[in-house]
């Protein structure tokens, strides 16, 4: 099963589809493209793999996927820092480089799944964090993520398999 982004006439919103439903995804504040570096707000054209799924137990009932799966803690963090050995990459403690918060107020990550973008290798500066995780009504953009409603999110982590991509054009 795979998942499609398709580019919209609207620079911040995209087409996701799944299964033959379409809904409005939310993208990086300057849309789709080719990605230059960390932090320029674009979301990644490419073909990319599903790699794992995140979620917070106290948020997100317990459900069976066919792809590695893991708990969000209040202590778990994505390094975005480009000059940290850890960049883009999770990890359960703190250091002194800039790092996203998983665990978060908001619903943004209540559950998200990672994609391959940048990893093996990492280059740096590249970008970090590239996720489909949930919106809120107030989420007008990403980071260069894709967002999607969080039911929507849960019953594509239950349907996804090891060989699912997530094509964004």
């Amino acid at each position: 099963t795979n998942l499609y982004v398709f580019k919209t006439k609207k620079k911040k919103i995209a087409d996701f589809c799944f299964k033959g439903n379409k809904v409005e995804c939310i993208v990086g504040a300057n849309g789709i493209g080719k990605k230059a570096r960390e932090g320029d707000g674009v979301t990644p054209r490419g073909v990319y793999k599903l790699e794992k799924i995140f979620y917070r137990p106290d948020r997100i009932p317990k459900f069976i996927t066919n792809i590695p799966i893991s708990q969000i803690k209040k202590n778990s963090f994505w390094c975005v820092d480009s000059n940290s050995c850890y960049y883009n990459q999770f990890f359960n403690s703190k250091n002194n480089f800039e790092c996203e918060t998983l665990f978060r107020d908001d619903c943004l990550y209540d559950i998200f799944i990672t994609l391959n973008y940048n990893v093996k290798p990492t280059k740096k500066y590249k970008g970090s964090a590239i996720f489909l995780h949930c919106f809120e009504k107030k989420t007008k953009f990403t980071e260069g993520c894709v967002a999607v409603p969080k039911h929507l999110l849960i019953e594509v982590a239950k349907q996804i398999s090891p060989s699912s991509k997530i094509i964004i054009t």
